[in-house]
């Protein structure tokens, strides 16, 4: 998969698995599949209420071994109309 080298010398995969308008079990899937197939970015958005679900699947490669974090990307969006700095940092960073 092509990618893309960051400032930090990271390669970001200039493709990620969406997850928006997914039902929970779907999104669960879908991580899994995409997971397997190779994929190691994950686009996600706080107003998505996605995030869970994709912990979860995220939470057993990690456990497992079959994944490193440093693998993984995980890019998401913030509407600052519905939410503060510290409400998307408490859900998103320390859940």
């Amino acid at each position: 998969m092509k990618t893309v080298k960051l400032a930090n010398g990271a390669d970001i995969p200039i493709v990620g698995l969406g997850t928006w308008r997914s039902q929970p079990e779907e999104i669960e899937n879908a991580v899994q599949i995409a997971l397997e197939n190779g994929y190691r970015h994950i686009d996600t958005a706080f107003n998505y209420n996605t995030e869970e679900y994709i912990g979860n699947v995220l939470h057993k490669w990690l456990e497992s071994g079959k994944i490193k974090r440093e693998e993984l990307f995980i890019t998401t969006k913030v509407l600052f109309l519905k939410v503060t700095w510290f409400q998307m940092l408490k859900k998103n960073l320390f859940f």
